[in-house]
């Protein structure tokens, strides 16, 4: 793979270690078959060597990501996947202005490929991922000072190729993509599901209204993708996020809901212990909104926070009708039952979500 590539990590280890003298010595490149559900991402590969400096033998270690045009839609720098978005996210140098709660990783070279791909060389990151609940509501605090700082005074980037309406174009996507309810809810016949079907039914035909909602709250630069992998704890007390694809100028509290939304999906965050997160998460953020210098009203980010999470029904419950109904003919698939309670745990949550987002849309609007 990285035959006639030796002049471009050259140049990377040198700006590694900020030198021009330097000899590669040995290296290994590792595909790290990293499973993403983002299918502008080709490969993820780990490089790593020993460079000679000076007479001496130093480590040094290379994230490479293969990005690529997935389908037309995401060619449009309006769409929450613009597939190209990375790439000129680090071009413009914007991560090298961030709040200094968070950080990014240094990239050392974007470099077009003939076959119409976009190599990133960037900087591998020693880091942890949050597990306990002290170590999200860490995050969560740094993500509040992060979003903070750009409604106490720091400028907004403007950058055409930022999404300005990230879950607007996430929630139209999901709609074309997630399987179809009709098709799963005749077999299905607890009173529980039937419920569900007539709330959805309500929920969906409010979505454009809420929508439109969102953009009446503060505006600031968010990440929107906040999975767990994501978002690295570093020795000495860094939060480093990576995976800056879905850069988005959002309302306030956006980002938060999509770190709970999304940790809830993946099964990071215990289902018995979704009610626990929810709020000490949105505690959190508030603390470091705070620390911010931002002094305006709790409930912007509350219903920010609240109808993010709740518009993640949007995939989760389409997914539960499917999956539930697989689990009628297959009643002993102890995987899939899993996932269907995990489904409607998250729900129930997006349900009381949705009721508090819609008190709040009150004061909003």
């Amino acid at each position: 793979m990285l035959e006639n590539k030796m002049d471009q990590l050259n140049i990377s280890v040198q700006r590694i270690f900020g030198k021009q003298e330097i000899e590669i010595v040995d290296f290994t490149c590792e595909d790290l078959d990293y499973k993403t559900p983002n299918f502008t991402t080709a490969g993820i590969f780990h490089l790593q060597g020993i460079a000679l400096i000076n007479n001496e033998q130093l480590p040094w270690s290379i994230i490479l990501k293969i990005i690529k045009s997935d389908s037309v839609e995401k060619e449009d720098p309006a769409h929450h996947n613009y597939w190209r978005r990375e790439a000129l996210v680090f071009e413009s140098k914007i991560l090298d202005e961030l709040p200094s709660s968070i950080q990014a990783p240094k990239c050392y070279l974007v470099e077009e490929q003939v076959d119409g791909t976009v190599w990133l060389w960037m900087e591998r990151i020693e880091g942890g991922f949050a597990h306990r609940k002290e170590q999200f509501d860490i995050i969560a605090e740094r993500l509040g000072r992060f979003n903070g700082a750009y409604l106490s005074g720091k400028n907004t980037p403007n950058n055409q190729w930022i999404c300005r309406s990230w879950l607007r174009s996430w929630t139209t996507a999901s709609k074309m993509y997630a399987p179809n309810p009709e098709e799963y809810i005749h077999q299905l016949h607890r009173d529980n599901d039937r419920s569900l079907w007539v709330w959805f039914q309500d929920f969906t035909k409010r979505i454009d209204s809420n929508l439109n909602a969102l953009h009446h709250l503060p505006r600031v630069l968010a990440h929107q993708d906040l999975s767990q992998r994501n978002m690295l704890l570093t020795q000495n007390g860094e939060l480093v996020l990576i995976d800056w694809q879905f850069m988005s100028i959002s309302g306030l509290g956006e980002d938060l809901g999509k770190m709970f939304g999304v940790n809830m999906s993946l099964g990071v965050i215990p289902i018995h212990r979704y009610e626990e997160f929810k709020e000490s998460l949105f505690h959190s953020y508030i603390k470091g909104l705070k620390a911010s210098g931002w002094q305006g009203d709790e409930s912007l980010a509350r219903y920010g926070y609240c109808l993010s999470t709740a518009l993640r029904s949007v995939w989760e419950v389409p997914q539960y009708f499917s999956l539930n109904a697989q689990l009628q003919s297959d009643l002993l698939n102890a995987n899939l039952q899993e996932r269907v309670n995990r489904l409607e745990q998250i729900i129930i949550i997006h349900q009381k979500m949705t009721l508090e987002a819609e008190t709040l849309k009150l004061w909003i609007t």
